[in-house]
């Protein structure tokens, strides 16, 4: 597989690092999760092949755009994307792809610019968990009982690159999904110079982030304005490779409020693994092949 270009755009706040697979083909545009950056999607580009085109950024606060500055929330991840957009010269892509938190950038993204996304592919995120904060609990509470170790890890400093793939190895997520891509998902992750290492992701960009991710207005209203074809992926089990993160009463409950809306469900993956595994990469390939057609 080619290696990707890299470069980066002036947005509001700082600079946004993006990298692109491919150079022509049916477009789609990547949106990665709440602490993940663009690597997450190596495995779903070398799945592509050639004949697409593959478009993915750091987010604010993430990876190479981890100096940026905020603000925060789902409609500044959806107003750099269609920067990103015009920074390529693109007036539309075929396909937004979303995971995790990147599903409801899609959602936003849709919603925002709706002739500039041709459909939007939801992997296992971009539907409501919960319809407000449970009495008591706080945002931040919220965010840690559904992703876990994924927001607990960004108080931690590590000595090594192989301490920090050591503390992965332990979490039930990869312990059936390690691989060398999944490797290198981790080391670009990581900031700073051994013994002390940290994850690249900043706690008030998550945390800023969730406020409109997960509780308030902004995501129903985007999903019941979206008028372009919505497909929503759901893995076989969750963050700790137990539970899905989306029981079929919340499925059930949005299908009717989605326009175009339909559903899949990947087997043998977690919240994790759909994207950061072999496997993931190629069930995500097919099924774009699906929506988009063969190049």
């Amino acid at each position: 597989m080619p290696e990707p270009q890299h470069a980066s755009l002036k947005v509001n706040g700082g600079h946004l690092h993006y990298a692109i697979w491919g150079d022509s083909g049916p477009l789609v545009l990547a949106s990665h999760g709440l602490t993940a950056n663009h690597v997450s999607f190596v495995c779903l580009a070398r799945a592509l092949g050639p004949g697409y085109r593959l478009i993915a950024p750091d987010h604010r606060g993430r990876g190479r755009s981890r100096e940026i500055q905020g603000p925060w929330g789902m409609e500044e991840h959806a107003r750099d994307m269609l920067a990103l957009l015009d920074a390529l010269h693109l007036p539309a892509v075929d396909l937004m792809l979303g995971h995790s938190m990147g599903g409801f950038v899609a959602a936003v993204t849709g919603a925002m610019a709706p002739q500039r996304i041709g459909q939007i592919l939801m992997v296992d995120g971009g539907l409501p968990v919960v319809e407000e904060l449970p009495p008591g609990m706080s945002v931040e509470a919220l965010v840690e009982s559904i992703v876990g170790p994924s927001v607990q890890r960004l108080d931690m400093r590590f000595a090594s690159i192989q301490a920090y793939r050591d503390f992965w190895r332990e979490q039930p997520a990869f312990a059936e999904a390690w691989s060398p891509d999944l490797e290198a998902y981790l080391d670009y992750d990581l900031i700073g110079s051994p013994p002390d290492l940290q994850p690249s992701g900043r706690k008030d960009a998550v945390y800023g982030d969730v406020q409109t991710q997960l509780v308030g207005p902004t995501i129903p209203d985007a999903l019941r304005a979206l008028p372009m074809p919505v497909r929503l992926l759901t893995a076989e089990r969750g963050v700790m490779n137990g539970a899905p993160l989306y029981s079929e009463d919340i499925i059930e409950r949005w299908a009717p409020q989605i326009a175009g809306f339909s559903r899949g469900r990947v087997a043998d993956v977690n919240h994790l693994s759909i994207t950061l595994s072999e496997r993931g990469g190629q069930m995500l390939a097919q099924e774009i092949r699906e929506l988009l057609g063969e190049p």
